[in-house]
């Protein structure tokens, strides 16, 4: 027996110089990436550069303002509520007057059957322009028009007392929709259809730098638990290699047999497919944090390193209410407001829809001056000006323009036009139409309100459960460490064998495992709760005007 305690001393000796010796040249080969060198890149607040390669620390509120910056989502729906605003200027340009103008020319010549003119042949040359502005009036659809014309005509024809004759003429049109389209037309509605356009587009683009920002929380607190678990299987490789060389020891001492040493090589084989994995995972989860943060930074040959500077276990906990988490999230919520816009934009449709169903009454006035000037026409008949004053006095083309407020003679005309549409199916299936949609759009609110109730309660839920949920993983971790130190223990005294220890150790994994994802998942939980108030953008104070300005 005193044998056997010699040799079971010896062993003990050669575990723990083979462990520290094996631990010593595993950290030696550790990839650069995994390690913790001093120093690194540190992000400032005026370096949102990704470098080509090193390792980049790395707050989660930096991470947060990069992407913000960088984020190919943000920077893809940041046009969105730019391009609304130009769907409403376009909208209300069907209000901008427009200007027109025309110039003719002519020369008719055309036989003569009057027997007052002498001439055997009219002939006729006119050259005469147009111009005039047109629109119409926002909100009353009043339509305006406005029309200036002039013209110059030479002839030969010898009953007209002027030539050349010069003829200018003014003239303002209004036309005024009195049911159909007084209000509710087609331009008006299209306004309001873009403004409430606007204002679902902001709406949606702060709902979309929400959900960015909580992937950004979720990919950072991710990558800190994949680090985590990357340390707690290197660990668990470092403890099974000491008790496979502890285990070899006694193999070649004749303590244990070849089994026992198998088994260990067995277990040794198991965490280092673990570790593989593990750092698959991590790499991964790295090139997700890089992607939401840096954006199109990321490339092929990018070879760098994040590394988080937050801690997982510097946690705050929440005492959450539900009720006032949900008073929140119908207050704050994006959602909501982008439904609430979609009803006010079908009842425009409503009232679009109802007031075309309504008959065409348009009234009508315009008014307008004419006046002439010229020189007499050396064809003039004299015969033609038996009885007459003779022939009118000289005036130029400017004296054409003088008399149109007072004594140029005036042409003044109005009316109305009624139509009205027989059986008028197209309107009234218009008004159907619209009223049933309307109410989907009441229905579809509910249902976000509901979807937002779930939410709340949903994530109120998932973060009281995972705080519980860090607590036990935390016992049941101290108590797997404890099961393990007791097993090394009866491995030594021969009454256990490397099988138990390296199932105590597989305990401890699972345990310190679980404490990690619990750790991850009260942070998931507490980011969800953030999302589903409305409140991630106020929490983080982040202004989304800064953040929907073009880059």
């Amino acid at each position: 027996m005193r044998f056997l305690s010699i040799l079971v001393a010896a062993a003990v000796c050669g575990l723990s110089t083979a462990a520290t010796v094996r631990a010593d040249h595993h950290e030696k080969t550790v990839p650069p990436r995994y390690s913790r060198p001093a120093g690194g890149i540190t992000i400032g607040p005026d370096s949102t550069a990704l470098p080509t390669d090193g390792v980049v620390r790395l707050s989660l509120d930096e991470a947060i303002r990069i992407g913000l910056v960088k984020n190919l989502s943000v920077q893809a729906e940041r046009y969105s509520p730019y391009l609304a605003r130009e769907d409403q200027k376009q909208a209300w340009g069907a209000y901008d007057p427009v200007f027109s103008g025309g110039l003719d020319w002519s020369d008719i010549h055309s036989p003569n059957s009057f027997s007052l003119n002498t001439a055997e042949v009219s002939k006729d040359e006119k050259l005469g322009g147009s111009a005039g502005l047109k629109g119409s009036v926002p909100y009353l659809g009043t339509s305006y028009e406005i029309a200036l014309e002039t013209g110059r005509t030479e002839t030969n024809n010898s009953i007209t007392s002027f030539s050349p004759q010069y003829d200018s003429s003014i003239n303002f049109i209004f036309r005024q929709p009195l049911l159909r389209n007084l209000v509710w037309s087609n331009e008006w509605t299209q306004i309001r259809r873009a403004e409430l356009g606007v204002s679902s587009s902001l709406q949606e683009f702060r709902s979309s730098t929400m959900d960015t920002v909580a992937s950004i929380e979720d990919a950072y607190w991710l990558l800190i638990a994949r680090r985590e678990q990357v340390r707690v299987d290197r660990k668990s490789l470092e403890t099974t290699r000491a008790l496979l060389d502890q285990t070899q020891t006694q193999f070649d001492v004749g303590v244990v047999s070849k089994v026992e040493v198998i088994e260990a090589e067995a277990g040794v084989a198991e965490r280092e497919f673990n570790l593989i994995v593990s750092e698959n995972a991590y790499q991964n989860s790295e090139d997700l944090l890089i992607d939401l943060v840096y954006g199109a930074e990321l490339r092929a040959v990018t070879d760098i390193s994040l590394e988080p500077t937050e801690r997982p276990d510097d946690y705050v906990v929440f005492e959450v209410v539900v009720a006032q988490s949900a008073k929140m999230a119908f207050e704050l919520r994006p959602e909501l407001e982008v439904a609430r816009d979609a009803i006010e934009r079908q009842e425009t449709e409503v009232r679009f829809a109802k007031n075309q169903r309504l008959p065409s009454l348009d009234a009508m006035v315009s008014y307008g001056n004419r006046n002439q000037s010229g020189f007499p026409n050396p064809n003039l008949n004299p015969n033609f000006l038996i009885g007459s004053p003779g022939p009118p006095p000289s005036s130029d083309y400017g004296d054409s323009y003088t008399g149109f407020i007072g004594d140029a003679p005036r042409q003044l005309t109005a009316g109305a036009v009624l139509s009205i549409p027989l059986l008028n199916q197209t309107a009234r299936a218009g008004v159907s139409k619209a009223e049933v949609a309307l109410r989907r759009s009441h229905t579809n609110l509910r249902r976000v309100e509901q979807t937002v109730v779930l939410e709340v309660r949903s994530a109120a839920r998932g973060l009281d459960a995972a705080r519980k949920g860090i607590l036990a993983a935390e016992r049941r971790s101290g108590a797997a460490e404890e099961q393990l130190r007791a097993e090394k223990i009866r491995l030594e005294y021969g009454e256990s064998t490397p099988f138990d220890v390296l199932q105590r150790e597989r305990d401890l994994v699972d345990a310190e495992s679980q404490k990690i994802e619990a750790l991850r998942a009260y942070r998931a939980a507490a980011t969800r709760l953030d999302r589903s108030q409305g409140t991630i953008l106020r929490s983080r104070k982040i202004s989304i005007e800064e953040v929907a300005e073009l880059r």
